[in-house]
């Protein structure tokens, strides 16, 4: 039986920390610029990003449906917001490709409306989107730039959901699945980032009011979110 003596268990330390660092160092790269550290890790090729913005919907919604002045197609809650999560896949410095998922909910229409001639009933009106899309980024600078501006596209799933309430009347839900295509321009500050973009979200039901069969309905939004993003 061979027996480790004094001597050897401290040489076995010394040789794996010895491979350690050149493990460690195999995975840098040297860099020459005056008064710059000696290495530095090549950065991950991959980040996960964290978002939350606010937005505004195309079109406008009044819930009486004989209005002759209002537009019957759209929402008109007003502004909301929208919150999500990406990963993002750096193909290489310049590109890159974006899994993401985001919430959309825009703000409650409400009010008052004569019903039946009878008697004025309170309502609620609201629209929310799940948005399940891939998006492609084209960076712009340097690499290593502090200020990165690079453009943004991509095509989503939009499971719209189209909600209303009447007093007395109870809830009514529906909602439609529709391609929803989206463009903008962002600018990367490090881990910081500022992005404006517009979504392209239109697709034809018969299940939401007013009940005058299938129409057109634009729920196209504009929106400006900040992200943080980190891993990389």
């Amino acid at each position: 039986m061979i027996r480790l003596t004094n001597g050897t268990a401290p040489s076995v330390l010394l040789m794996l920390i010895g491979l350690m660092i050149l493990s460690s160092q195999g995975e840098a790269r040297v860099v020459l610029r005056p008064g710059a550290p000696q290495y530095y890790r090549t950065p991950s090729s991959h980040e996960f990003l964290l978002e939350g913005g606010l937005g505004d919907q195309a079109d406008d919604l009044y819930l009486v449906s004989d209005d002759p002045v209002a537009n019957k197609r759209g929402l008109g809650q007003g502004a909301g917001y929208e919150l999500g999560a990406r990963f993002r896949e750096y193909l290489s410095e310049y590109f890159a490709v974006s899994p993401a998922f985001h919430y959309i909910r825009m703000g409650t229409a409400t009010g008052v409306i004569d019903y039946d001639g009878s008697q004025d009933l309170a309502y609620s009106v609201r629209a929310s989107t799940y948005k399940y899309g891939l998006d492609f980024h084209a960076f712009m600078g340097g690499p290593g730039s502090s200020f990165r501006p690079y453009l943004t596209g991509g095509i989503a799933l939009a499971h719209n959901i189209y909600r209303d309430e009447l007093q007395y009347n109870g809830v009514y839900k529906t909602s439609v699945n529709a391609p929803a295509y989206s463009a903008g321009l962002g600018f990367k500050m490090k881990n910081i980032e500022l992005v404006g973009e517009y979504t392209y979200n239109r697709f034809d039901s018969a299940n939401l009011p007013p009940d005058e069969g299938p129409l057109n309905y634009n729920w196209d939004y504009v929106v400006i979110r900040a992200a943080f993003s980190f891993g990389r």
